[in-house]
């Protein structure tokens, strides 16, 4: 391994064009231990008077994986999400150098992950991490091509399924393993009456809720435009319960969490065939509700945070009544 821990500080050892590097990065943790060694590894291929961009096809895909998180992903939204996709990905084609990357390796990415019942959506979040890799590093990704993905039906809760998770969540007498699971109770109906992303709910922060206008602002999101949302009373009620003294959010657990719990939520309703129950689901059924209760659209856009209103008007036709609506005008 070109970094180790040795005691409590991380240590690099490798060989550029035959120069040996050996030294301690001066870091106590592995990941900024590899972001000093690619820095290093830079600056000894510059003095060698080599050009980095003809010689980074050399680089490992696990040090190529650190470099990107420095400078695409370590600020956004799923930073820690995409880290670990990258992770992943490493771990199943093997820490190969960038030039060695090819339509091979993408179709053994790919069987991969098929073997392991991934969905094409996910098998193209792989192969787009893959192609931001290649392309922050300079390296060619015209051999990957994202699968076509099927156009799933917008999956909508009943107000009988909000209930039995809710209860599920928190009412069931759970074990240790699984004393966060009342917490997702409480974000899943803050999820359903905000249509907020769940990125969005558990980065909130209590500096961004005014109680008093009723608003909650979104500074960091998937299309980095910040807006507010408004609370409902059940809202309200749930994040003024879970502020303490010391708050800052008024959720601790992570996202990984919230959809361990979903998975146990989903299993026990009997509905682990069901591919679009999951957490999404509750912002697709915020925006249906709204719909229904005659909200215009655009408005259902501003609420949501989507990109254009393009993207809002598939939730159109969960209004069916406004058809019959329309053809009362002309009967008049």
């Amino acid at each position: 391994m070109s970094v180790y821990k040795r005691g409590n500080v991380f240590y690099m050892n490798f060989t550029v064009n035959g120069q040996r590097v050996f030294k301690s990065t001066g870091m106590t943790t592995k990941r900024e231990a590899r972001a000093v060694e690619a820095a290093e590894r830079k600056r000894v291929l510059k003095q060698q008077g080599q050009s980095v961009q003809r010689n980074v096809g050399v680089t490992l895909l696990r040090d190529a994986i650190e470099q990107t998180y420095e400078a695409k992903w370590r600020y956004g939204k799923d930073s820690q999400r995409s880290y670990r996709r990258a992770c992943n990905l490493a771990e199943i084609v093997g820490n190969i150098k960038l030039a060695d990357i090819n339509g091979t390796t993408v179709t053994k990415l790919v069987k991969c992950l098929e073997a392991r019942g991934s969905s094409v959506a996910t098998i193209n979040r792989y192969l787009a991490s893959l192609k931001t890799i290649l392309r922050y590093i300079q390296q060619p990704t015209g051999f990957i091509s994202l699968k076509k993905e099927r156009k799933g039906r917008i999956r909508v809760l009943s107000r009988e399924e909000e209930k039995l998770i809710v209860q599920l969540l928190r009412d069931r007498d759970h074990d240790k393993r699984r004393a966060y699971f009342p917490e997702v109770g409480d974000l899943i109906e803050v999820l359903l009456d905000t249509g907020m992303r769940l990125s969005e709910a558990l980065n909130m922060r209590y500096e961004d809720i005014d109680f008093a206008t009723g608003l909650i602002s979104i500074w960091v999101n998937k299309g980095d435009r910040p807006r507010s949302v408004p609370m409902t009373s059940r809202v309200r009620s749930i994040l003024s319960a879970r502020r303490t003294s010391n708050s800052i959010q008024p959720f601790s657990i992570k996202d990984h969490q919230a959809e361990t719990a979903w998975r146990w939520v989903r299993k026990e309703m009997g509905l682990k065939g069901d591919k679009e129950f999951v957490i999404h689901s509750t912002r697709h059924t915020c925006a249906s509700r709204m719909v229904n209760a005659g909200v215009d659209l655009y408005v259902v856009k501003e609420v949501l945070g989507h990109s254009s209103i393009q993207v809002t008007e598939k939730y159109a036709h969960l209004a069916p009544h406004k058809l019959c609506d329309a053809v009362a005008v002309l009967e008049v």
